[in-house]
């Protein structure tokens, strides 16, 4: 039990301290929504979720890396530098895996009507739906900010 307490940790740590890592989740929160709106079927659903887990999971180890080597090697060095570009171009090679995922998910599959649909048939809940993007915004850009954080 001790090992899900220390993987919660990190998990939260994640969250607090990299922009990123908010941001994936903010994805995620839209695509369940979508999801949920337009009837993914269970193979969409297990594609869409081993998208967002490598994605998260990826943003996870990098972040685990560049803590590592700040604290190894706090000052300039090549090659702790290629290991860091490395590390985030893991992610960015996840991100758009996702990506592509998702659009044949949703568009090349046409829910996108489905989606459309669904705007025109449910306004008030499209609006609140759109309106969400206010707390994500703040969630990504100013959770875990303390004016005493050092700036990266």
């Amino acid at each position: 039990m001790r090992s899900f307490k220390y993987a919660f940790q990190g998990l939260v740590f994640c969250i607090r301290t990299e922009r990123n890592m908010r941001i994936h989740l903010c994805f995620c929160f839209y695509v369940i929504c979508t999801g949920v709106i337009v009837r993914l079927t269970a193979a969409q659903w297990a594609a869409a979720f081993i998208c967002m887990g490598f994605v998260m999971a990826l943003e996870c180890l990098n972040t685990a890396l560049e803590t590592l080597c700040d604290t190894v090697h706090p000052e300039k060095h090549a090659g702790i530098k290629i290991a860091k570009d490395a590390s985030a171009a893991a992610v960015l090679c996840a991100a758009i895996g996702a990506a592509a995922v998702g659009i044949a998910i949703f568009f090349a599959s046409g829910h996108w009507r489905t989606a459309l649909d669904f705007a025109t048939e449910q306004p008030v809940i499209t609006i609140a739906l759109v309106l969400t993007a206010i707390p994500a915004a703040w969630f990504v850009f100013y959770y875990g900010r303390t004016d005493t954080k050092e700036k990266k």
